[in-house]
């Protein structure tokens, strides 16, 4: 790894979570695949970031651009019996510090999974009760999904 890699390349070939906390700036905004309101400020994305390392048995950077000042990371996950694939796109301040974020997940069924291993860590750090609450609610999600993945892969691919 080069030293003038991206703060985030950086972070997901060290995992060092204090290195990317210096690289954020102390508002910055990560917009969820699963959220309509964004995650806002440091603290916040340490936590969410915290939550992704102990998730994912497997993140891989599998390619990465830069476009109009944005910065793009391809990627693969592996999280249990499932590989996510995603999209970040990141945008630095004035100051070089990551200011904006944006996750985009496929396939649909990959979501329910990234909602599933992600949700209930984050929020049982909120509390155990939330952390159950979160489980529940998901696990019906990434079911529903799932059956959807099936089924709509039969209605519409040929044989």
């Amino acid at each position: 790894m080069s030293a003038d890699a991206h703060p985030y390349r950086r972070f997901w070939d060290t995992r060092d979570l204090d290195a990317w906390a210096d690289a954020l700036s102390t508002d910055v905004v990560l917009h969820s695949p699963l959220l309509e309101r964004p995650f806002v400020g440091r603290a916040v994305a340490i936590d969410l970031f915290g939550s992704l390392l102990d998730a994912f048995d497997d993140f891989r950077i599998t390619g990465e651009f830069v476009k109009d000042g944005e910065h793009v990371f391809l990627w693969l996950a592996g999280t249990g019996d499932r590989e996510i694939e995603g999209v970040d796109v990141i945008r630095l301040d004035v100051r070089g510090d990551v200011a904006e974020m944006r996750v985009f997940v496929r396939p649909l069924v990959g979501l329910g999974s990234f909602s599933a291993v992600l949700g209930p860590p984050l929020a049982r750090r909120r509390g155990a009760t939330r952390g159950v609450l979160a489980r529940l609610l998901g696990a019906p999600l990434r079911l529903l999904l799932k059956v959807i993945d099936v089924i709509a892969t039969r209605l519409v691919q040929t044989r």
